[in-house]
């Protein structure tokens, strides 16, 4: 799905740690690509762990499993924050 070298720091760290509205709590790593991952749903800025950034679902290309999340901004970056014990699965 990607690669440690596609590894990135958002906002100061390559890892976080966020609750989601229903209480749930992910561990994202963030990396600049993931060849393996498709992107899925309309972007929305909707409780967004990265205040000027939007999501939707990052789904394993072949089996179509949630991964976590691609994001991007208005002036043009994005990435993606996949969880990270669906990394190593």
């Amino acid at each position: 799905m990607t690669s440690i070298a596609f590894g990135i720091e958002i906002q100061g760290s390559h890892g976080h740690t966020f609750p989601n509205p229903h209480g749930m709590v992910f561990q994202i790593a963030c990396f600049a690509r993931a060849t393996g991952c498709m992107r899925q749903g309309t972007a929305t800025d909707a409780f967004s762990w990265f205040p000027g950034y939007k999501w939707c679902f990052a789904l394993c290309r072949n089996c179509r499993t949630h991964l976590g999340w691609f994001y991007s901004s208005t002036a043009g970056r994005s990435f993606f924050g996949l969880i990270t014990t669906k990394l190593f699965e």
